[in-house]
């Protein structure tokens, strides 16, 4: 037993419900691709993503909303829902289609898994490229630490995994870095990381959520999910229902 902060990951949705997220921080991982689109859109200066658990809700909100203040999107088993202005693609949130607008978001697996988590202290949303920013934001807020893999299709996720260990490793490298207590799973994500960080782009694609988005040809997606530590927006969810901001 210790009384350092402890950081531990949860690699499958089954496991969320069993574990008390009061007084903790949240990360919620969604490599491919809920958390990788967010962070896209909120770099490209979208002023906020709203995410729901159906379509029917980003359809309803969407036209409570004055025209041309939302952009709409989502997938369901990586196909874009029809009547969505866009997919989950974090390829396509470009100022151009995002800059200054709200993104409503639903997903197969990342936006139920952001829902799961509002019972934390503070959730925030990881993916490769902004991993060493949220590692330094987690670091400053110095409480216990659950990374929550969102999961392909209700089972564990490699990639997901492999994000949690990334930023363990970037946590280890802050200052306070030695303040924290690696749990069991912790210590598997990052030794996972450590062992497959050399060679992200091969296997991102020979997972099953990877290999799947690579077969409907959207590659482009599967690029800016490997990419590491190339944007610096921390995603933050509020309230309820949730609002996600550059926090």
């Amino acid at each position: 037993m210790t009384d350092r902060p402890s950081v531990s990951v949860l690699f499958e949705p089954a496991a969320r419900p069993t574990v008390d997220f009061a007084g903790a921080t949240a990360v919620v991982i969604d490599a491919i691709r809920a958390t990788t689109t967010i962070v896209a859109a909120l770099a490209a200066g979208c002023r906020a993503c709203l995410p729901y658990r159906t379509a029917e809700e980003v359809r309803s909100e969407a036209a409570r909303r004055p025209p041309g203040s939302v952009v709409t999107a989502g997938e369901r088993k990586g196909v874009r829902i029809e009547g969505l202005d866009l997919n989950n693609s974090p390829s396509v949130m470009t100022p151009q289609r995002v800059g200054g607008r709200s993104l409503l978001l639903t997903t197969t697996n990342g936006t139920q898994a952001i829902h799961d988590a509002l019972g934390a202290e503070t959730i925030l949303l990881a993916a490769l490229p902004n991993r060493r920013a949220i590692a330094r934001r987690a670091a400053a807020l110095g409480r216990r630490l659950i990374l929550a893999s969102a999961g392909t299709v209700g089972t564990v996720s490699c990639e997901d995994t492999l994000v949690a260990g990334a930023i363990i490793e970037a946590l280890a490298e802050e200052p306070r870095g030695a303040a924290w207590h690696l749990e069991d799973s912790a210590i598997v994500a990052l030794a996972a990381w450590r062992g497959a960080k050399d060679r992200l782009a091969e296997i991102f694609h020979q997972t099953w959520g990877g290999s799947f988005i690579a077969r409907l040809g959207l590659e482009a997606d599967l690029e800016v999910c490997t990419q590491v530590d190339t944007m610096e927006v921390v995603p933050l969810v509020r309230g309820e229902p949730p609002v996600i901001t550059a926090g």
